[in-house]
């Protein structure tokens, strides 16, 4: 079964990042990263990101600012390109602890290089196609939702992220095991389901 990650355990238990000047204080305008379309430039480096939790010790996912913003250890990034090479990009980062601590080269910014074409079967999900210029502009979905995904789209894959629900961080069940094999934390699980197609 593919799996969502949620970059949320609670409210209490998550370690939150506002991206940030750090020299002005001020929150720094957002790159669309979810769009493929979409590249970091290095004029637009460093990206600072200013803790915004009370945590001393740091999972190796977590939400980076705002929704679709994921930040991953080193060691989640390695596994990632074990498991599914080519379809990730990865933009250092600079995060900046409460407790003075600058840590630069130990998280990575993820950005899905590719999407999923039509990989969710619609009219068995819990997704609500959205319309721009008479085209799905993207899938609206509440916070759980439930996704049913063709098979012969995700054939293969181990990370990977519908289309039109760009904002989704997806697993197959043989990187969650990895990944919970690891230790690796941050993040909630939300199971989806496969539709076998020829």
């Amino acid at each position: 079964m593919p799996w969502i990650l949620h970059e949320s355990i609670s409210d209490e238990e998550d370690v939150t990042w506002a991206f940030r000047d750090v020299k002005t204080g001020a929150d720094r305008r957002e790159p669309k990263i979810y769009m493929p379309t979409v590249q970091i430039t290095p004029d637009q480096y460093p990206l600072d990101f200013q803790q915004t939790s009370p945590h001393t010790e740091f999972t190796d996912f977590m939400r980076g600012g705002g929704l679709g913003k994921i930040l991953v250890s080193r060691a989640f990034r390695d596994l990632i390109e074990e498991m599914d090479p080519g379809h990730s990009h990865y933009y250092p980062v600079v995060l900046h602890c409460n407790d003075g601590r600058v840590l630069e080269d130990a998280y990575f910014l993820h950005k899905f290089a590719d999407f999923i074409e039509d990989g969710i079967i619609v009219d068995e999900s819990s997704v609500q196609p959205v319309m721009r210029r008479g085209k799905i502009g993207f899938y609206s979905s509440n916070a759980w939702p439930k996704l049913v995904w063709r098979s012969d789209k995700i054939k293969g894959r181990h990370v990977f992220a519908d289309r039109y629900l760009g904002l989704r961080f997806c697993v197959s069940d043989a990187f969650l095991e990895a990944a919970e094999d690891r230790g690796f934390g941050g993040f909630s699980k939300i199971e989806s389901f496969i539709r076998y197609l020829s």
